[in-house]
């Protein structure tokens, strides 16, 4: 059945049993140690977002997957000043069947743009498994921020060096809700 003719209980059922597979990534062991490093950072931030929107659609995510090892998606929003569609690759952590996703900015002292696109607009959609969801963001803060957070620091480590790296500026963190 193509993607485009599937319903989204339908496109969340193959998103679940995609991230049911468990994957250990080629590089997952090398990407933990040396992600939070400050040169790789510097060099990742600028060639990540280049090209892990590729990769993310080779094989429908299943190639990223192999590769990383971590739950990564592409997502769709709306330019809070220009309107425009914008794309951000990330990863994510699953809630229920709501996604979680922080804008860490690879502990750069300042909010990443797509954050400020989703409070702009929140409604968005996120490429996942070969499929488009709809999702509406909500901000996530004061006492869930935290319980959160943690989800996505035991998936990926280096999101609580970013946290330190950033001083008093705690990155956003929304909870992506399907939409029908």
């Amino acid at each position: 059945m193509p993607h485009e003719t599937l319903t989204n209980q339908q496109k969340l059922a193959r998103i679940d049993a995609f991230d049911a597979k468990e994957s250990k990534g080629l590089l997952q062991s090398v990407l933990l140690r040396i992600g939070p490093k400050p040169w790789f950072i510097s060099w990742y931030r600028r060639l990540g977002p280049k090209i892990d929107p590729a990769i993310s659609r080779i094989g429908d995510g299943s190639f990223m997957r192999t590769l990383y090892g971590l739950p990564g998606m592409v997502i769709h929003t709306t330019g809070a000043k220009s309107g425009q569609p914008r794309s951000n690759p990330l990863l994510y952590a699953r809630d229920g069947a709501d996604f979680i996703v922080v804008g860490t900015n690879f502990g750069q002292p300042k909010h990443p743009a797509w954050t400020a696109n989703l409070i702009a607009h929140p409604a968005a959609a996120v490429e996942v498994a070969g499929v488009t969801l709809p999702v509406r963001a909500e901000l996530i803060e004061d006492d869930d921020w935290h319980a959160t957070f943690d989800r996505l620091v035991r998936i990926y480590p280096g999101y609580a060096l970013y946290l330190e790296r950033r001083g008093d500026l705690p990155p956003r963190l929304f909870r992506l809700v399907p939409q029908p």
